[in-house]
C-alpha cells in the first residue's frame, strides 16, 4: 500500500512538472505569434495559456511551435512533450485490444460446446 502512494505521489509531481514545461510552451509561443513585449500582457497570455495548453490539437500544436522556435528544442522532444499522453494512450489501447481479439475465439467454442450438449440433450 505504501508502495502505490509513493507510486502515485510521483505521477503526481511528473504530471505537474510536465504541466508546468506546456503551459510554458503555449505562453511563449502564444508571445512569439502574437509579437508581445508588455509585462502585463504577458501574464494575462499565461492565464490564458492555461486553459489553451488542456484544449485538444490547439494546446499541443502551440506548445510545440513554442517549444521549437522559441526554446529552439528538437522536433522530437517537443512532440515527446506535448504528445506522451496519446502515444501512453495507444500503447495501453492496443494491448487491451489484442487481449479483446483472443476471447471471441473463446466464445466460438463456448458457442460450440452449448450446440452439442443442445444435441446430446434431444
Amino acid at each position: 500500500m505504501k508502495l502505490l502512494r509513493y507510486f502515485l505521489f510521483l505521477a503526481g509531481i511528473f504530471y505537474v512538472s510536465i504541466s508546468i514545461f506546456q503551459i510554458s510552451a503555449v505562453a511563449d509561443a502564444l508571445k512569439f505569434i502574437l509579437m508581445i513585449e508588455n509585462t502585463f500582457l504577458e501574464g494575462v497570455l499565461f492565464i490564458v495559456s492555461l486553459f489553451i495548453t488542456f484544449t485538444p490539437l490547439l494546446g499541443p500544436i502551440l506548445g510545440i511551435i513554442g517549444a521549437t522556435v522559441v526554446w529552439k528544442w528538437n522536433l522530437i522532444f517537443s512532440l515527446l512533450l506535448f504528445f506522451w499522453p496519446y502515444l501512453f494512450g495507444g500503447i495501453v489501447w492496443q494491448i487491451f485490444k489484442s487481449k479483446r481479439q483472443i476471447q471471441p475465439e473463446e466464445k466460438a467454442s463456448d458457442a460450440e460446446e452449448a450446440e452439442i450438449l443442445e444435441e446430446w440433450k434431444k
